[in-house]
């Protein structure tokens, strides 16, 4: 017997699962549907042998009054996790005029300095760099909306033109725009990245969750069913079915189900090849959406370790020529790639200590890599990454009891179906870049009647997970409105 919903969401990354939970709330009669036995997608939370951690180093930003905290809010379930931010979680080891890699001294426990003072004393400047890189964050963190609108087609490195900026500075910027937004600074659109900023400086960053990075996504998925939902995981959708141009409902292992509206966490581009196929769309349409570019990829070690290395629950270690731009970042593809590479390291027990058995520590090592699922140069990148931790944490060998290699094929496999050539192991989704970002941003209502897109592909703004829920408050609203004019006209 098929079964009837007002609204589908396909599947629970956190866009998916802050999107199904606030339509259960606000009264819709909700399914959500996960291909996986766990929900959070890619910032899925796992375990092993007494460890909780992720697919890859993972934290959050904004730290205080985010997106997270305005759906616990609306839930009413704020005290099912608690979202940390412990003073001196995490450094940065940057490798800049001294010519070796400044490591911090260890955290003393009170709140510390994190400001732009904070920032100068790490990367070296010098008095005189002082007012033009001064100048440059007071801009930045003051600059108002309608002025960041007109950035949509400017580059931050464009933007960065326009200042004398110290080459430290350059430097970080890079290294934020990699690991932030997971692209190259010379194409990464200035106005995402000066508004996320902006929510960086008002509210902090590094932020993590009780119980595991996943866990915030867990508790969205408790919500839908606490509000009257139903959430079945091992649900993989093969198809979304589409009737006179407009959505009716999935088919699925477990089943077909019905709706008016359908909701899809699974990325633009797997929704319309593949879930809904290319007959359903304009040729236009399918051309635009097979143009998309995809952000990269992150892959890395997962470092299990019988005794305490880390003293940080983050570090962010780079230098001005492994920092990477587009033509760094070809090169690297073919086969010439820095001496060092950025590397991201989280340690979750420092945040939460139940995420490993006590005296030892699991650390999630990562880098840049390409988004493609079928890249031949995973070795290339897993021996760099391995020789940086060998030389900024000796220590590390000594006291690894196993490790866990990850690339954009594991990633894929997991999380995104890898339907179009180049794609597929991507760490946030759509690249947030110059032509896909601001009022360039793609809908995040399909062209098909009742068909949406939640997530980091469409709806949103920010850094990563942030910008995945921001989606879900979003699309929240335009699916209500449409259920609401639906129950109006018939």
């Amino acid at each position: 017997m098929e079964e009837t919903y007002d609204a589908i969401v396909v599947g629970s990354g956190f866009g998916g699962s802050a999107c199904a939970a606030l339509l259960s709330k606000r009264g819709l009669k909700t399914l959500l549907l996960e291909k996986n036995a766990a929900v959070g997608g890619k910032a899925m939370t796992m375990s092993k042998e007494g460890f909780g951690y992720e697919l890859w180093p993972i934290v959050g930003a904004p730290s205080l009054d985010s997106q997270f905290h305005a759906v616990l809010k609306e839930l009413d379930m704020e005290d099912e996790v608690e979202l940390l931010t412990p003073p001196g979680i995490g450094a940065l080891v940057y490798k800049g005029r001294s010519g070796r890699y400044e490591m911090p001294p260890s955290p003393t426990g009170e709140q510390e300095d994190d400001g732009p003072l904070a920032l100068i004393q790490q990367l070296g400047l010098t008095e005189e760099e002082l007012p033009e890189a001064g100048r440059l964050f007071a801009d930045m963190t003051s600059m108002p909306a309608e002025e960041i609108e007109k950035l949509d087609n400017i580059t931050l490195a464009e933007f960065l033109s326009r200042y004398e900026v110290p080459q430290p500075i350059y430097s970080y910027l890079a290294m934020w725009s990699n690991i932030v937004f997971v692209v190259p600074i010379d194409l990464l659109a200035a106005s995402e990245a000066i508004r996320t900023h902006q929510d960086f400086a008002k509210g902090g960053a590094m932020r993590y969750s009780s119980g595991g990075y996943g866990r915030v996504a867990e508790v969205f998925v408790q919500g839908v069913e606490r509000f009257g939902g139903r959430v079945i995981t091992k649900a993989r959708v093969e198809r979304i079915i589409v009737g006179e141009g407009a959505a009716a409902g999935v088919v699925t292992e477990q089943g077909i189900f019905r709706a008016p509206i359908v909701v899809s966490n699974a990325g633009i581009q797997p929704t319309v090849l593949r879930m809904v196929g290319e007959q359903h769309f304009d040729k236009t349409y399918v051309s635009y959406v097979k143009g998309l570019i995809p952000s990269w990829g992150i892959m890395g070690v997962r470092y299990f370790l019988s005794q305490p290395v880390f003293d940080r629950g983050v570090y962010l270690a780079f230098s001005d020529d492994s920092v990477m731009d587009t033509e760094r970042f070809l090169k690297a593809k073919a086969g010439e790639p820095p001496e060092d590479v950025i590397t991201f390291v989280v340690v979750p027990s420092l945040y939460d200590d139940s995420l490993a058995p006590e005296g030892k520590q699991c650390a999630l090592v990562g880098t840049i890599c390409s988004p493609d699922p079928d890249a031949p140069d995973a070795e290339m990148w897993w021996g760099k990454l391995e020789e940086m931790v060998d030389k900024l944490w000796p220590d590390v060998e000594r006291y690894t009891e196993s490790k866990e290699r990850y690339s954009s094929h594991h990633v894929s496999t997991l999380t995104r179906d890898h339907v179009f050539p180049g794609q597929g192991g991507e760490c946030i989704g759509l690249a947030q870049i110059v032509g896909q970002c601001g009022s360039q941003k793609p809908s995040a209502r399909a062209p098909i009647r009742g068909l949406f897109y939640v997530g980091c592909d469409a709806g949103g703004y920010g850094c990563g997970t942030h910008q995945a829920v921001d989606s879900g408050v979003n699309v929240a609203a335009l699916v209500e409105r449409e259920h609401q004019t639906r129950a109006s006209m018939f």
